[in-house]
């Protein structure tokens, strides 16, 4: 990898919701450069509109440059093209969020966010990215990763509390992980968000390997007893048939 592009990836990979403004000090302390070498490669950033400057306060934020970016990605998305429709469809038939996401690192990157009221302008978006450990999303990604790669997540995860409901313990989450796994579908219930269910299943693609997810969400009653499995069919054949578009066909029997 070129060096200095190697260094502006680092920096630009610095922002986050937590953290969304740096001024210079910062950034050449936590990327271990000089000073000025890191002033160079900023203002480069800044001049081509990947990060952008407050006048009074000097600090820096991410620029407009990474909006188009995203925006062309969120649109050109092979998984948002065959997805939009099915997606739409099944929010509309159930009055719920349907949502699909792709695994990014360590997270599950929504991609796609339906409601019975959106048009396919407003549901396709970047972001957010939420934890995969303890989302339906997520664990439905996780669940058909490679063993090593799930292995490596889990190793390097630390599991924080979102809710009282969040499970923190590796085992018990590799346990539901497997579980998820064997039922076909994953659960998140209550343990994101307060008040929030969701279901999700996977999406595969050409070659049966793993493109993305895509889930429910609710409230507990709209999800949850008896309603739960009527939605789990609902969504897999909704799952099943954005795969056919991707390129995956099961082996008959």
């Amino acid at each position: 990898m070129i060096l200095s592009v190697e260094k502006a990836i680092g920096i630009l990979s610095l922002f986050s919701f937590s953290q969304p403004r740096w001024g210079i000090s910062e950034i050449a302390k936590a990327m271990g450069l000089p000073k000025g070498t890191t002033h160079n490669i900023v203002s480069t950033l800044t001049v081509t509109g990947f990060l952008q400057q407050d006048p009074e306060t000097r600090r820096y934020s991410l620029g407009p440059k990474l909006f188009t970016m995203g925006s062309i990605m969120v649109g050109t998305l092979e998984i948002n093209q065959k997805a939009s429709g099915p997606a739409h469809r099944l929010a509309q038939q159930t009055d719920l969020i349907c949502r699909v996401a792709i695994w990014d690192s360590d997270a599950a990157l929504i991609t796609l966010n339906v409601s019975r009221q959106d048009t396919e302008a407003t549901a396709a978006r970047i972001g957010p990215r939420v934890a995969a450990y303890c989302s339906a999303l997520g664990r439905a990604l996780l669940a058909h990763l490679d063993p090593p790669e799930m292995e490596t997540y889990l190793k390097k995860l630390q599991p924080v509390a979102y809710t009282a409901r969040t499970l923190i313990s590796k085992t018990k989450i590799k346990k539901e992980i497997l579980e998820t796994r064997s039922r076909g579908f994953a659960i998140n219930n209550q343990e994101l968000a307060r008040a929030r269910v969701s279901l999700a299943v996977p999406l595969f693609q050409s070659g049966g390997s793993l493109a993305a997810s895509i889930s429910l969400t609710g409230g507990e009653n709209d999800l949850c007893g008896k309603k739960q499995s009527p939605l789990v069919e609902a969504l897999m054949k909704t799952a099943a048939e954005i795969s056919r578009y991707m390129g995956f066909y099961e082996a008959q029997p």
